[in-house]
């Protein structure tokens, strides 16, 4: 290909950014110049000085992250095309995926990279989304009814989807969060239960709460169903009652 590109790879973690810049390099011979950013706002002063062709951009950056640097580049009117960098956060893909964004899954595969590329290489030779289109996407699916809640360190705000399945623990509830976070809620679970009801939330037990996307099997004879993530399992105890709305579904 006569093409020659620009990019501007930010991510934080320098084993990551370096590990990405040889890998340009060292397979994709289209690029004529490969810029570093270890931080957002670095990157946005470097986009705002020479616009890169593509950004290669972290999603999870102390500060700031990569969502807050494309909205401030829809902002401002820079239409650079982004190709989303992500340790593999389920939600974060499924955003990616509903705004039209290419995304590279940490750690970056050779081939996936050159098909990010090729894809780009398509796309401008035909008709493109803008990045205002893209972004506006994006914070549309983010900001779909999120449900706030309050714990001991502050307020939280969260998507339904986020949420795996939420415990009993006396006076409050722990949400067991998708990539296994977790956040301990000052709110019985039954008042949890009213505010998840409806949205795809069964109760199970006393002590359990369950997202129902996230089930993938129910075991009769253990009384037991199965929640998995991306990254994890859960099995859960049901009640007498609980397996009875199980077996509905």
């Amino acid at each position: 290909m006569n093409t020659k590109l620009t990019a501007l790879i930010v991510d934080d973690e320098p084993d990551a950014l370096l590990g990405l810049k040889e890998l340009i390099e060292n397979n994709l011979p289209e690029f004529s110049k490969i810029e570093t950013a270890e931080n957002a706002q670095n990157a946005l002063e470097k986009i705002i000085d020479s616009t890169p062709d593509i950004l290669f951009l972290d999603i999870q950056m102390p500060i700031h992250d990569g969502f807050w640097l494309a909205d401030k580049l829809s902002k401002l009117k820079i239409n650079t095309d982004i190709i989303f960098v992500t340790a593999y956060n389920e939600y974060a893909i499924e955003a990616i995926r509903h705004s039209a964004f290419d995304f590279l899954v940490k750690p970056v595969d050779p081939d996936e990279l050159k098909n990010a590329v090729n894809r780009y290489l398509q796309l401008i030779n035909g008709q493109k989304n803008t990045l205002k289109e893209k972004v506006s996407r994006l914070n549309d699916f983010f900001n779909r009814e999120r449900l706030k809640f309050n714990s001991q360190k502050g307020v939280t705000f969260l998507n339904a989807d986020e949420i795996i399945y939420c415990e009993a623990q006396h006076n409050y509830t722990l949400l067991h969060l998708i990539d296994g976070k977790q956040l301990l809620i000052t709110m019985q679970l039954g008042k949890t239960e009213k505010i998840l009801k409806d949205k795809g939330f069964l109760r199970i037990s006393r002590s359990a709460l369950i997202n129902k996307s996230f089930i993938e099997m129910y075991n009769r004879k253990r009384r037991t169903v199965i929640l998995t993530d991306t990254l994890q399992k859960y099995e859960l105890k049901t009640s007498f009652t609980g397996s009875k709305r199980l077996l509905k579904l």
